[in-house]
């Protein structure tokens, strides 16, 4: 039975510095009547990611932050509840933009942006939001087609248990590479190691450079950055000769509202005649479809491993972010819009 009222968490004010609580508002408002081509859609769960961040501050694949009074964005699966359009079906899966509300209504051109979530049925729908969603495809084209690791290479990766990280390291693992992986926990690393990861270093207590240098004594031949700031800069530190840099993420400064600060040794790319790339998966969607094709195998066969770290209830999904760019989520965070989705 669909309710005649829904809640919704808003943007109640723009980030001077790093994100609060206070930037978000819940609010319960009525559920709309359907028009004639609309669809209403229930809100399973959405993924909580740094990409928020850039959506509050400044504005994702270059539209403008999410206005405040609007419901905060986020990529979200859920199910069509009520359909006055011949596209889609009471009971269709399906995965968009749904932001943090617990039903949203797709109108006119909005339609485009919501897509049925045709996963096998044995894998997880949320799936559909990190690994074979943007995630898989951007770990796999970011490192196989720009990084072009080869047999033997050196792979360092940045937020190497996160979901694009995590990834990055078992398909560098199956080209045959050593792989080095950053994060922030002992736990982390414990699974990083686990999956087959040759060395880890946790930022939080060591220093990378350093760590770098020990565990990478011929160099990196691949760096997978994912924070930027001064983890990058440690890299290039320790590049080796015709090294490739691929730069996927920073969010090291997703919090800051001035422009993004570059390395200040970048000079080290001249000195290793290495390569710095940047890498956005919104370049290549078309390429998505084939990637995930590649991807379901290697999972079914249990050869990629993933996390998923779920809060239960929109009310949480502020604090979710918090916790994503603190760094204490383990696995892709992800906030069930409420008990009944």
């Amino acid at each position: 039975m669909i309710p005649n009222k829904y809640r919704q968490c808003v943007v109640a004010s723009r980030p001077e510095q790093s994100v609060t609580l206070e930037n978000f508002r819940l609010e319960t408002v009525a559920m709309p009547d359907l028009v004639d081509g609309d669809v209403l859609v229930q809100t399973g769960s959405v993924m909580v990611n740094p990409p928020a961040v850039v959506a509050l501050n400044r504005g994702v694949a270059k539209q403008p932050p999410v206005p405040v009074d609007s419901v905060m964005w986020g990529q979200g699966v859920g199910t069509v509840v009520a359909s006055k359009n011949e596209s889609f079906s009471v009971g269709d899966r399906v995965v968009g933009p749904l932001g943090w509300s617990e039903y949203r209504v797709f109108t006119g051109a909005e339609l485009a942006q919501l897509r049925q979530n045709h996963l096998p049925a044995e894998v997880p729908a949320t799936l559909a939001l990190h690994v074979l969603g943007a995630s898989g495809p951007t770990a796999y084209l970011g490192l196989i087609e720009h990084g072009k690791p080869k047999l033997g290479d050196t792979v360092l990766v940045s937020a190497a248990a996160g979901t694009v990280g995590s990834l990055v390291c078992q398909l560098a693992l199956a080209a045959g590479c050593t792989v080095v992986g950053i994060m922030g926990s002992d736990e982390k690393g414990e699974w990083l190691s686990s999956l087959g990861v040759q060395h880890v270093i946790n930022y939080k207590r060591e220093d990378i450079s350093a760590r770098i240098a020990e565990v990478c004594p011929n160099g990196v031949d691949v760096y997978f950055d994912n924070v930027g700031g001064s983890t990058l800069e440690a890299a290039l530190s320790n590049l080796a000769m015709h090294a490739r840099v691929v730069l996927c993420g920073a969010t090291s400064q997703y919090t800051d509202a001035s422009p993004f600060k570059g390395p200040s040794n970048y000079f080290d790319l001249v000195h290793n005649e290495a390569t710095m790339r940047g890498f956005h998966i919104f370049h290549y969607m078309e390429q998505i479809p084939a990637v995930i094709g590649r991807l379901v195998p290697l999972l079914k066969a249990g050869k990629l491993q993933f996390k998923e770290d779920v809060l239960e209830g929109i009310e949480h999904a502020p604090a979710a972010l918090l916790r994503v760019m603190d760094g204490k989520n383990f696995g892709t965070q992800l906030v069930k819009m409420s008990a009944t989705s």
